[in-house]
């Protein structure tokens, strides 16, 4: 059985504990950890950590086990940078920095609907001109150097009522719940030895980005890391609103499996 896990700063809470040795996978478990982790990357017969939106990729083979996922709260690690208040821009080309398809739906579903703003293009090339940047990670975390700053994770739940959905946990869609309990309990488990030693974990990732760590914990802190059913409505609330226009297919039946 093998788990793919997407390593970014903000699966951080659930990856790093196994990346940093703090515990091990069950023998029957393949656990690879990699960084910008895809749909495509995914086989068949694999489970997944993955941004959402690339469950859109493997839903006709794939469903979401809500045992585990990485969910923001009324706030979070995707964030607006512009020279001016969001309510003077009206048209403008948007500029993806360092952010996973997760963002960049939560983008496409916020910026219109919530702020007004129109994007004319979505480019992650640093030579296009835009007032509007999209940051996430790390560099969410970090301060503007100038201009403002706009949460998007908050923007969503003052917009819906529910949670930014980030990551989700994918199974092959043979796959029942007796079958994996394994590899949930080694995620679980994980969880909560970074919850345990979230001070060393904060310090571990922080210090090559030099982040305040007061602010990194008070964002850590607004994360859940299952998703309950309005969540689940959520997730699918964001493929439905941020997909259209960008290169994911088309949103076709999402599959959740059921709790026990």
């Amino acid at each position: 059985m093998r788990l793919l896990l997407d390593h970014t700063f903000i699966t951080s809470p659930v990856v790093h504990p196994f990346v940093g040795g703090w515990v091990e996978a069950p023998a029957e478990l393949d656990v690879k950890a990699r960084e910008d982790l895809l749909g495509r990357d995914v086989g068949p017969e694999d489970f997944g950590l993955v941004p959402l939106p690339e469950y859109l990729w493997l839903q006709e083979t794939h469903q979401i086990v809500p045992d585990v996922a990485v969910v923001a709260g009324n706030s979070g690690m995707v964030a607006m940078r512009s020279p001016v208040r969001p309510d003077e821009i009206g048209i403008t080309p948007v500029r993806l920095i360092d952010v996973d398809g997760a963002g960049e739906i939560l983008a496409r579903a916020t910026l219109r609907a919530f702020y007004g703003i129109h994007a004319s293009a979505w480019s992650r090339s640093e030579e296009e001109a835009a007032e509007v940047v999209i940051v996430s990670g790390p560099l969410a975390v970090q301060p503007p150097e100038a201009g403002f700053s706009e949460d998007l994770c908050r923007a969503w739940v003052i917009l819906t009522g529910d949670r930014a959905v980030s990551h989700v946990l994918v199974a092959p869609r043979a796959a029942d719940r007796p079958s994996i309990e394994p590899l949930i309990d080694f995620l679980n488990r994980s969880i909560a030895m970074g919850h345990e030693r979230r001070r060393e974990l904060r310090r571990e990732i922080s210090e090559p980005f030099r982040l305040d760590r007061d602010r990194l914990a008070e964002l850590q802190n607004a994360y859940s890391f299952e998703l309950d059913a309005d969540d689940q409505r959520s997730a699918q609330a964001l493929l439905q609103r941020g997909t259209p226009g960008s290169v994911y297919p088309q949103m076709g039946g999402v599959t959740f499996m059921a709790r026990s």
